[in-house]
């Protein structure tokens, strides 16, 4: 299982300051499904840990997140499917086993997520529409590749609409599962 430490930056915008700030790009939207999971008991939820299956064309990630000083430290590998069932590996149960997860896991939430990706010198630039319960909202994320100061740089790119970055907003699994 791979893991590494994900630091982000995210605000979500209006759709007027969505458009206009895509505007700006050559952009590709590409679908991705996020089913998320839990025990019955959320105890994914009271150790501040996420759970995720992201599917994106034929392929299946599965995703841990659990806190980390610097960020979130993200623990991966591929699965066969995005069902509970597709959980039952021995890397994912020595992870759970690591984390003293105990219980089944099951389906806790989906959110569709279409997604554009620009590689700037320093991050990546994650343009996404999601969908989840009804809702439909708009989101911008600056993922840094390494130590900078990116706070100054994604306030530059947010300028033209108006926007600045003040805090992270809820994370989309909070958004989808209303956590």
């Amino acid at each position: 299982m791979k893991s590494n430490v994900e630091t982000e930056l995210k605000i979500l915008l209006t759709e007027d300051q969505f458009k206009t700030l895509c505007a700006s790009y050559d952009l590709t939207f590409v679908k991705q499904v996020n089913t998320y999971f839990d025990t019955e008991d959320d105890q994914l939820k009271k150790m501040k840990c996420s759970m995720r299956i992201r599917q994106k064309e034929n392929t299946y990630l599965f995703t841990c997140k659990t806190p980390d000083i610097n960020g979130r430290n993200e623990h991966e590998c591929y699965v066969h499917g995005n069902s509970a069932g597709d959980l039952n590996t021995p890397e994912i149960h020595q992870l759970l086993s690591e984390l003293g997860i105990h219980g089944e896991l099951h389906q806790i939430g989906e959110l569709t997520t279409y997604r554009a990706v620009i590689e700037l010198p320093d991050a990546e630039l994650c343009f996404d529409i999601n969908e989840y319960n009804n809702t439909k909202d708009y989101e911008i994320e600056y993922e840094y590749k390494h130590p900078h100061n990116g706070i100054a740089q994604f306030n530059e790119i947010l300028k033209p609409i108006g926007a600045a970055y003040t805090k992270n907003c809820k994370s989309k699994i909070a958004r989808a599962c209303q956590r």
